[in-house]
């Protein structure tokens, strides 16, 4: 029943983009695959379905969040709208909205969000314009820098801290300031 109301996706496409979240993080083949089929959504409008243009209603505007798996290893600049996710070995820069650092990553990098949640190893400049929270097991070497700072009990900080008065920035203040502070 499926196949007779799809005009421009395969049923495949449509069940693979419909079982996704808007701001959900995937890694990067995933992302790859779920952009290509929001634009064949978008070059197929005139032939479009109801389904198809429902489904093509909830994600044109997606922003797919970045998830580095914990078997990878990863040496570059992100700089990306959105999340960041990383369970992996990463060096490099991060300028995103929110970051995250899971138990199994190993990150050496600067970092710039609105938010950043540690629970990995972690050296580097970390600057956020909300909070940064470190838990417990996690370890940070470096510079950190936002208004709110967060440490749990059996989490280890060594290194320097400035805590700024809390700003609300939007996104695009965001990206532009952390790219001209990290270059």
């Amino acid at each position: 029943m499926l196949e007779r109301n799809l005009n421009v996706l395969t049923p495949a496409e449509f069940v693979f983009l419909k079982n996704r979240e808007r701001k959900g993080v995937y890694n990067h083949e995933t992302r790859k695959k779920l952009y290509g089929i929001i634009e064949t959504l978008e070059r197929g409008k005139r032939n479009r379905s109801r389904e198809e243009k429902n489904l093509y209603r909830i994600f044109r505007d997606a922003n797919f969040g970045i998830l580095l798996d914990k078997n990878s290893k990863t040496r570059e600049k992100i700089v990306h709208s959105g999340k960041v996710h990383i369970s992996a070995k990463f060096e490099g820069d991060i300028v995103a909205q929110a970051v995250l650092i899971e138990k199994t990553a190993s990150v050496v990098a600067n970092i710039a969000a609105e938010v950043v949640m540690c629970k990995g190893k972690v050296s580097g400049e970390i600057r956020a314009t909300y909070k940064i929270k470190i838990v417990k097991g996690a370890k940070v070497i470096g510079y950190i820098q936002t208004p709110k700072f967060i440490i749990e009990k059996g989490a280890a900080f060594d290194g320097r801290c400035s805590m700024p008065s809390a700003k609300k920035p939007g996104r695009l203040h965001l990206l532009r300031e952390a790219l001209r502070k990290t270059g």
